[in-house]
């Protein structure tokens, strides 16, 4: 009968399986930065969406879309099949209002 307290049960895997290849890789390379979505998770919600969406939309689109889409409104899906001025104006309107909003961003409690 084996005894549990002899060499061969108690030897460990190699090392190589004790740490999954990513936290060995991520180990030797260098943090760069840390990106999240502030969706109210993290942060206390302070932007004003519906205003963003009606200045990139406008008041007409906006009412249409959110009719047919009352759990939200993918903008950036929306805007994609847009020419690219009308996309990169509807992008400022949107990076206008995230700084905005970051300006009075507050960390969820807790």
């Amino acid at each position: 009968m084996p005894s549990f307290l002899s060499k061969s049960f108690l030897r460990l895997p190699p090392k190589s399986l004790l740490f999954p290849m990513s936290t060995v890789a991520a180990a030797k390379s260098r943090l760069r930065g840390v990106v999240f979505d502030m969706d109210g998770t993290l942060t206390v919600p302070v932007i004003d969406f519906a205003a963003m969406y009606k200045a990139v939309l406008g008041d007409v689109e906006y009412k249409r879309i959110k009719a047919e889409n009352p759990s939200g409104i993918d903008i950036l899906h929306h805007i994609e099949s847009w020419s690219p001025e009308k996309q990169q104006e509807a992008y400022k309107i949107i990076a206008d209002f995230e700084k905005q909003g970051l300006d009075r961003l507050q960390i969820m409690p807790g």
